[in-house]
């Protein structure tokens, strides 16, 4: 008899609030799947510390990840509480954002980003997709779901409705 595979969604998590509807939103997929969540907190960089930089400048890469693993943990109790509905699998990962979560993509059935929701009254000009989300969408080896986002929820809408749309 062969060990039963979990599928696996993996959601980027910076800890903003928009992340946290990502996870709230995979969670509910999740369920739908039978899958575990993959949340990811990539905190490395591609700019590195130039090798001459002041020592004062450079920060212990053990206290990062102490701190991403802090941020990463806080994210999951502010969508979930105490009980997440599904398992979550907490990755912390020292390399920048896209090479992060692309490798876990590798093993997934999707990825999931979070954006600002374009064309919000009051909206911000930087709303809409960013380069994390574009090299995503360009380069993952599984679906990709972008969710447009207001604060911690995630803007729904239907194609072809002509009605406002709703926040769940």
């Amino acid at each position: 008899m062969h060990p039963r595979t979990i599928s696996k969604i993996v959601v980027g998590v910076d800890g903003a609030p928009r992340t946290i509807a990502a996870l709230r939103w995979a969670a509910s997929e999740a369920l739908r799947r039978d899958a575990e969540i993959v949340a990811v907190h990539a905190w490395g960089s591609v700019l590195r510390p130039a090798s001459y930089a002041p020592v004062t400048d450079c920060t212990d890469p053990d206290e990062h990840a102490r701190q991403a693993a802090d941020l990463l943990a806080a994210a999951t109790r502010t969508a979930f509480g105490a009980a997440p509905p599904v398992p979550v699998c907490e990755l912390v990962d020292d390399r920048a954002v896209v090479p992060a979560l692309l490798s876990q993509a590798r093993r997934a059935e999707l990825l999931v980003v979070a954006t600002r929701a374009p064309d919000v009254p009051g909206g911000r000009f930087d709303s809409g997709p960013g380069a994390t989300t574009l090299s995503c969408l360009r380069q993952a080896p599984c679906p990709v779901v972008v969710l447009p986002t207001i604060g911690d929820r995630v803007r729904t809408a239907v194609a072809g409705d002509d009605r406002p749309t709703s926040l769940v």
